[in-house]
């Protein structure tokens, strides 16, 4: 029986790193196309794969019925901010490197802890206040805040880890009760209705070669989000939460790769503090049975339920 669970995790495990992975692959798709096309854009094509991958293993679930009972402000103020940041992430991927981005992004783990203690009333101890000051000091290396590149956007990829944090906090919050079918499809019509408003504006006709690539990163994310949430539902969060780490290691090489972005020594040093800080933190939860950050990692934002 051991041995079966073994077996289990470890192939819950590879499934959490190739949905990361994917979601790398997906970042790297954007990052190409916004050199062409406004942001809300390229999100409004690719929510319309993403939906059309999360209805079809709802149907495969055969969980239509979990929709019923819905609250719409929860959805609608988690997909608000969500919408909010994945635009202002595929905006910032014209000025900065994935490592970069990644380094930002790693730092809402950090923020998640501050925000519990201070919204959700969680204690936190000060070991992990101090963790998550080394965090942000591994931050603040890695992004280099006084560069050329992040000067060009420096208010938006400061406020950028802001809103998946609040996200995740109104879900936390207020979303317990919501099926997880009903944040998959609710928040990607949510997605496209409000990429789509955005993106009449900035629309730019798209040839088939772009659009079908387009498509294919929106159909990486609702692959993605399917095998993370599937392993996040498996798996040990403490064991969980780390996978998401191979994001930084992927977006370095596919960004050497694909952009020849060739990341400085302080985005090394700085990502493997922010690292260090953020697994001191899941490993500190999972010790203590809270879950604010592991069960928020990016890109599930809901309360995951174990089988």
């Amino acid at each position: 029986m051991q041995s079966v669970t073994k077996r289990v995790n470890y192939t819950n495990f590879v499934l959490a790193l190739l949905g990361y992975f994917l979601f790398v692959c997906q970042d790297t798709i954007s990052k190409d196309l916004i050199n062409r096309y406004h942001s809300t854009q390229i999100v409004l094509f690719s929510s319309f794969a993403a939906l059309i991958t999360v209805v079809i293993y709802t149907q495969y679930k055969h969980s239509w019925h979990k929709l019923k009972k819905a609250s719409f402000t929860v959805h609608f103020f988690r997909t608000l901010t969500m919408f909010l940041a994945m635009s202002s992430f595929v905006y910032s991927t014209y000025y900065l490197p994935l490592t970069t981005l990644y380094s930002i992004i790693f730092t809402i783990p950090l923020l998640l802890t501050i925000g519990g203690a201070i919204f959700l009333k969680e204690k936190v101890s000060w070991r992990r206040y101090l963790a998550t000051i080394i965090g942000f000091i591994g931050a603040i290396i890695a992004i280099d805040p006084f560069s050329n590149e992040f000067s060009k956007i420096g208010i938006l990829a400061i406020i950028m880890p802001f809103l998946p944090a609040a996200s995740y906090l109104i879900v936390r919050k207020y979303g317990q009760q919501e099926s997880l079918f009903s944040f998959l499809i609710y928040g990607k019509l949510l997605m496209i209705l409000f990429a789509g408003i955005v993106a009449v504006y900035f629309y730019k006709p798209m040839p088939i070669n772009d659009l079908f690539v387009n498509l294919m990163g929106g159909t990486f994310r609702g692959v993605a989000i399917i095998f993370v949430i599937n392993s996040a539902r498996h798996l040990p969060s403490s064991i969980f939460a780390s996978a998401q780490y191979i994001q930084i290691i992927a977006g370095g090489i596919i960004g050497y790769l694909v952009f020849q972005d060739l990341p400085g020594l302080n985005v090394y040093f700085g990502s493997l503090l922010i690292i260090g800080a953020g697994l001191y933190i899941i490993l500190r939860e999972a010790k203590l049975g809270v879950n604010i950050v592991t069960s928020t990692t990016r890109h599930p934002t809901i309360p995951i339920k174990k089988d």
